[in-house]
């Protein structure tokens, strides 16, 4: 298994979502190679810690498709599964163009994308977000959503709705609460080593991942 995850902005919880799925598949004895798009070098240190193996970066811009697809290939071939994360926004490249964006090397590599969206403060304008980001570009597979910050059951249950009524899948809620928390400097997230008690927040993230993620639609 292989995909994408993006995000309809920065600080949606792209890194977020990607740590609970490794926790989840590391507490099932499974590998997974990461890989981070553009030259990030903050995201990769978590995704690296947790999954046990260096994370690569995918960077059509400054490597070229060629090199992208036969690093993919080579590194995603030796696990179980490949999980590439996201930067900034789905369509987010150089300038107001979409090159170099995640949207971009999701087409190159013919990889569905799980979209995560930050839920606070929204009800039926989500609606309207989703279907923009769906019918934007056409060529693209957004296989589901996951709803970030959920607020409570109330907020959950209208939320789904919501994607019910728009025909889009919903692929889990991951609700508010301290035990998601990730530290942030000014450039991003914290280094990984700013992370206290790591080994035992990944057996939370996996069991939070299995509580509040459609992992068998995943």
């Amino acid at each position: 298994m292989a995909c994408v995850i993006s995000a309809t902005s920065s600080n949606s919880g792209k890194t977020l979502l990607s740590l609970l799925l490794i926790s989840w598949l590391k507490s099932i004895k499974k590998t997974v190679q990461t890989f981070k798009v553009g030259p990030d070098y903050l995201d990769p240190q978590q995704l690296s810690a947790v999954s046990k193996k260096a994370c690569r970066n995918l960077d059509l811009i400054l490597s070229g498709e060629r090199w992208v697809k036969e690093s993919f290939n080579h590194f995603g071939g030796l696990t179980d599964f490949a999980l590439i994360e996201g930067v900034m926004g789905l369509f987010d490249g150089i300038g107001t163009t979409s090159k170099g964006s995640t949207a971009e090397l999701a087409k190159v590599l013919s990889l569905p994308i799980v979209l995560i969206i930050d839920a606070r403060g929204k009800a039926a304008s989500l609606a309207a977000l989703i279907k923009g980001f769906r019918d934007y570009d056409k060529e693209l597979e957004i296989a589901g959503i996951v709803l970030n910050n959920v607020q409570s059951d109330r907020h959950q249950k209208i939320l789904l709705e919501v994607l019910n009524q728009i025909n889009i899948r919903s692929l889990g809620c991951i609700p508010r609460c301290e035990d998601l928390h990730l530290p942030s400097r000014d450039l991003g997230l914290a280094p990984v080593h700013e992370i206290q008690d790591l080994e035992k927040r990944v057996q939370k993230w996996a069991s939070i991942a299995k509580d509040c993620l459609d992992i068998e639609r995943v």
